[in-house]
């Protein structure tokens, strides 16, 4: 049978003021984010450690956050030392990123780990291999030798984009070396504007918490995270109670800054790198918080409840009183089965939500998923 955990909708400490709320999981303190810190951080850096833990692709999400391309990379490979040693100190002078490799299975390696914008190579045998790897399909290879037109062509048939003069000097060095440059600035443009698509996609333009479509993505994962570790895991499902009167008597662009208001004093109180939320539709929100078990969850609901409702939002040119309703469903991984269990918890969260709403609103209602059963119960 499932337990069950349920806040009063009166709490002792409700005249407390908001800075004195701490919440508390199992020792730990779900402090208060930095100012600067907004919910956008809180999804990429929870991404990253889904990604680190599910040996998963890294997320890119530090780089987004800084706006700025990331720094190209170049690969060489030459057989003479002189010839060498003045490509890397030319290409670091273009701010380009070099790696050096000395065996075409070392290149070949370094291609495999990471996206070369540029390599620069006198090896043919390199070139051809290299175009059949997925990453060395978008590097632009440079073949390096003398000028000679047979050579230069064999180099085009194995897969070179350009063929440049190994002396280091003279117009057409430098012609082939700043086509070669602009090549790798437009390469980290689009690297850019991918990792940007990336975020837009996973974070609600209005309130800065996930997108739907990110919560459908990532909470499978923590679901997968929590039985692989056997960890603790909870879902808080949260809604603004009388949403629709607030647009109805004040108007959108009222409802829009709650939204705003909201979104900011729920992520406040979340730990950067652990806890996230996401915006599930309209007034409806999702509250992600790992490794926390159901008394500390319930705990954290009820301060998030209070949180909202202990204040006015302090939405231009008026104050509105708003309150939320919470459903939480926590997870005990220890008995539960994985197909199909992060379904089961949104969807037993979402029945908690209800019941709250319909039993007054303003209140918490909750449920442990710890068997092939679970009832959710109030305490009012």
């Amino acid at each position: 049978m499932g337990t069950f955990l349920v806040e009063s909708d009166c709490p002792q400490n409700a005249d407390l003021p908001v800075r004195q709320l701490q919440l508390r999981l199992e020792g730990s303190i779900h402090s208060t984010a930095d100012a600067t810190t907004g919910a956008a951080e809180h999804l990429l850096a929870r991404r990253s450690v889904l990604d680190d833990t599910l040996r998963r692709t890294q997320s890119a999400g530090h780089t987004i956050l800084l706006r700025s391309p990331p720094v190209p990379a170049a690969l060489l490979l030459l057989a003479t030392k002189q010839t060498r040693d003045r490509f890397k100190n030319v290409l670091r002078v273009e701010n380009l990123e070099v790696d050096v490799s000395s065996t075409v299975s070392g290149a070949l390696e370094r291609l495999a780990l990471r996206v070369h914008a540029l390599m620069f190579t006198d090896d043919l045998e390199l070139i051809r291999r290299a175009r059949q790897l997925p990453s060395g399909t978008a590097t632009h290879i440079v073949f390096v030798g003398e000028s000679n037109e047979l050579l230069e062509s064999e180099a085009l048939r194995a897969g070179a984009s350009d063929c440049m003069p190994s002396d280091g000097r003279g117009e057409h060095f430098w012609a082939h070396l700043t086509i070669a440059r602009r090549i790798a600035d437009l390469a980290a443009s689009l690297q850019l504007a991918l990792q940007d698509n990336r975020m837009l996609s996973t974070v609600d333009e209005l309130t800065r918490a996930g997108r739907r479509g990110f919560f459908e993505e990532q909470f499978p994962r923590e679901v997968e995270r929590a039985v692989q570790l056997r960890r603790p895991l909870a879902l808080v499902m949260c809604d603004i109670d009388h949403f629709k009167s607030v647009n109805d008597r004040h108007g959108h662009q009222v409802g829009d800054e709650v939204l705003k208001e909201f979104t900011a004093r729920i992520s406040s109180n979340l730990r950067l790198g652990k806890d996230w939320m996401a915006r599930l539709g309209g007034e409806e929100f999702a509250v992600v918080f790992p490794d926390t078990a159901a008394k500390a969850a319930n705990l954290v609901a009820a301060r998030l409840r209070e949180r909202i409702r202990s204040a006015n939002f302090n939405v231009t040119p008026q104050q509105v009183s708003i309150t939320a309703s919470f459903g939480v469903c926590a997870l005990n991984p220890a008995s539960a089965s994985l197909h199909g269990l992060a379904g089961r918890m949104v969807r037993e969260a979402d029945t908690a939500l209800y019941q709250s709403k319909g039993l007054g609103r303003d209140r918490v209602t909750a449920c442990n998923i710890s068997s092939s059963d679970a009832s959710h119960a109030d305490i009012a």
